[in-house]
C-alpha cells in the first residue's frame, strides 16, 4: 500500500485477506479513506475480491 497520483494504491497477495485468491490492485482516492479505530490500514472486500467498498486508515496518515 502506496500513497499514489490523488489516492491510495493497493496491491494484495493471496493470504493478505480472507477472499484474496489472486494478485489484485485497488485505488482508492483521497477523500473516500475512513479513520481506523485501532491505527491499522483495513480494507473490506465485498461482494466479491475486486471490489473494495471501504478502506480505513490510521488518523495520522490522512
Amino acid at each position: 500500500m502506496k500513497e499514489n497520483g490523488g489516492g491510495w494504491s493497493i496491491v494484495l497477495e493471496p493470504g493478505d485477506h480472507p477472499k484474496v485468491t489472486h494478485r489484485n490492485r485497488y485505488f482508492v482516492p483521497y477523500g473516500s479513506e475512513i479513520p481506523s479505530g485501532d491505527g491499522d490500514y483495513h480494507i473490506c472486500l465485498h461482494p466479491t475480491e475486486e471490489h473494495e467498498n471501504c478502506f480505513f486508515v490510521p488518523p495520522g496518515a490522512m
